[in-house]
């Protein structure tokens, strides 16, 4: 038995109670929602039970959580944070990857540039730098001005402290130690820096493709 428009509007009121306003999982939490109340009303239980049982079952679906993977300071719904942990979980390795295999490169093996060589990295990798912070910081005002919740937004705002891999190199200026090699720790921060704004990047097009898909402004 499918529900009225008078009933699906009861369930859209609970999840406006919750204030879950996640646009690329309303819908496809509200499908769900009614499925079970169809489900449960099949075996001839009434709406308003029906409707109860299934509050009852979603609930725990948006007691506030966290992760691992984002840190104990990012929370939100159980069912945002599970879906926002599969979609970043390559990209978390990604990152850390970005950091500690070029550490034990360049720890391992020795590389002398000279100073011409140096001279033009530095240059290079600090224009790289100075473009992937702006990027970064468009990245981060874009969201925040936008206002609309998706789950991408969520995984975004977990990411803006990375912007300090970013500064911290530039703020020195000089990549190599004074045996003219690479400095690893600051090679490392760069290079999670740079994957940073690679995963921002990223997952702010998915934001805006979720805000396009359901056609808000």
């Amino acid at each position: 038995m499918e529900l009225t428009k008078t009933q699906i509007q009861q369930v859209e009121s609970y999840l406006k109670n919750k204030r879950f306003d996640f646009i690329d999982l309303k819908v496809e939490v509200l499908d769900h929602m009614i499925s079970d109340i169809e489900s449960l009303i099949s075996k001839n239980i009434s709406f308003e039970n029906a409707l109860k049982m299934t509050i009852l079952k979603w609930n725990t679906h948006f007691r506030e959580t966290s992760s691992f993977f984002f840190g104990l300071m990012y929370s939100d719904s159980k069912i945002v944070v599970k879906k926002a942990v599969k979609i970043f979980k390559p990209f978390y390795f990604l990152y850390l990857a970005s950091y500690i295999l070029p550490v034990i490169i360049l720890m391992n093996f020795s590389f002398v540039f000279s100073e011409t060589s140096i001279n033009i990295i530095n240059g290079f990798l600090n224009g790289f730098t100075i473009t992937f912070l702006c990027y970064l910081i468009f990245i981060i005002v874009k969201v925040i001005t936008s206002k609309v919740k998706t789950t991408y937004r969520f995984i975004l705002k977990t990411q803006y402290l990375g912007i300090i891999f970013l500064i911290i190199p530039l703020l020195t200026g000089n990549h190599f130690d004074d045996d003219k090699k690479l400095n690893p720790v600051f090679t490392g921060f760069l290079l999670a820096g740079f994957a940073v704004t690679y995963i921002c990047h990223y997952f702010y097009k998915k934001h805006e493709e979720a805000i396009k898909k359901y056609k808000i402004s």
